[in-house]
């Protein structure tokens, strides 16, 4: 509640920004067009709120297409209202060092198409996830392994945005990839109620030679974790729920979200040798760059989002090579970028190695809620050689 009314006060301020800035853009001085005017901000305001908690409530064609309409006009606030806060910032610069355009009206005009311009290419580069191409050394990988490429694939976020023809493209994209294992750590639904089914088919697309491994995200628990599972098992991938499996000589774990409280959890540990032992690379899926480890002392969910562990301290006791994660979509939409790089000490986005642990995090195929990407990092299909 603390979170929702936070953002709800944010969102009312933005509006209410852009509704001062429209007055002084366009010269409104009427009563009935200012009341008009401030009461269709307010309503567009709250618009993206009332439209997720609509369709959590009824998904029907109606509120879907409302949530898809909410949604697209959120993005388009957040870069209308960096555009008011541009625009009135180099008017008063200008004003004070007595140069640049004489009226606020032609600065605000200049501001609104740039942020326009913005928004259309954000929403073009939500749509379009490009092959970002990693090299990894791992200690003692296996002979049969070096040169091999992985694919990792994280928040697809299939749902009311990212359909049916965007898994078939993206089926499409990993196989000219050639992959020897293709691994979906999480999110790959978005939380939607209905319509999951016609997801199957595409799915099934996805082909690897040592095949096709999931773990889950928090989006699968809001779509029902159980209707998730049901439907991925249908397709022929595996769902790594807590376990360890061997893949010809490379050590392969999936923990589920949220985490686990410890190590004897995880099922595949009396397999010889171990991870831990060293003797073979160990890589691990886990859906947020993160540890594994679950606090028991404070709300999980919580404590990803404000406060998360980015020691990863038992996957580096686990003897984790490889960690690949997810979830933070590196912000999606600029400014919030610098905000989950703050929340996740940097460790939000792209490769880091640190001696012999190593941490990918992908900023994910699809979007949440506004399909839109300006956030630094377009959506990609991460595909990992392993040397």
């Amino acid at each position: 509640m603390i979170f929702l009314s936070f953002f709800l006060t944010l969102t009312l301020l933005s509006h209410f920004a852009i509704f001062r800035f429209i007055l002084r853009w366009l010269g409104i001085t009427h009563p009935l067009l200012k009341t008009i005017l401030l009461a269709g901000c307010l309503v567009l305001g709250i618009s993206f709120m009332a439209a997720f908690l609509l369709l959590r409530w009824t998904e029907n064609p109606w509120t879907i297409l409302y949530f898809r309409f909410s949604a697209v006009w959120f993005a388009l606030s957040i870069k209308i209202t960096l555009a008011v806060g541009a625009a009135w910032l180099l008017y008063a610069v200008f004003r004070i060092i007595g140069i640049g355009p004489s009226s606020f009206r032609f600065l605000a005009s200049t501001c609104i198409i740039l942020a326009l311009c913005w928004s259309a290419y954000g929403f073009w580069t939500a749509f379009h996830p490009v092959v970002r191409r990693v090299e990894i050394p791992l200690e003692r990988l296996p002979d049969q392994w070096r040169g091999k490429t992985i694919v990792q694939l994280s928040d697809v976020h299939l749902g009311h945005f990212h359909g049916t023809a965007s898994m078939e493209r993206l089926a499409e994209k990993v196989s000219s990839l050639h992959p020897d294992l293709v691994v979906i750590t999480g999110d790959l639904f978005d939380g939607m109620i209905d319509g999951m089914s016609e997801f199957e088919s595409p799915l099934k697309r996805l082909k690897a030679r040592h095949g096709v491994f999931f773990v889950t995200g928090n989006h699968e628990t809001y779509a029902g974790l159980q209707r998730c599972l049901d439907l991925i098992a249908r397709t022929g991938i595996r769902v790594l729920f807590n376990e360890v499996v061997e893949i010809d000589g490379l050590y392969l774990m999936g923990v589920a979200y949220p985490g686990i409280h410890d190590k004897s959890e995880i099922r595949g540990f009396g397999n010889a040798p171990m991870p831990a032992s060293g003797l073979q690379p160990c890589i691990l899926l886990f859906h947020t760059p993160t540890d594994i480890r679950h606090d028991n002392t404070r709300d999980r969910r919580s404590a990803t989002y404000f406060h998360p562990d980015t020691s990863f301290a038992l996957s580096r006791e686990l003897g984790v090579s490889l960690q690949l994660s997810g979830h933070s979509h590196q912000g999606q939409i600029f400014p919030f970028g610098l905000i989950t790089s703050w929340i996740y000490s940097g460790y939000d986005y792209g490769l880091h190695c640190e001696g012999g642990f190593a941490l990918y995090t992908s900023s994910g195929v699809g979007t949440w809620g506004p399909p839109m990407r300006s956030s630094g990092a377009p959506p990609e299909i991460v595909a990992i050689t392993l040397r």
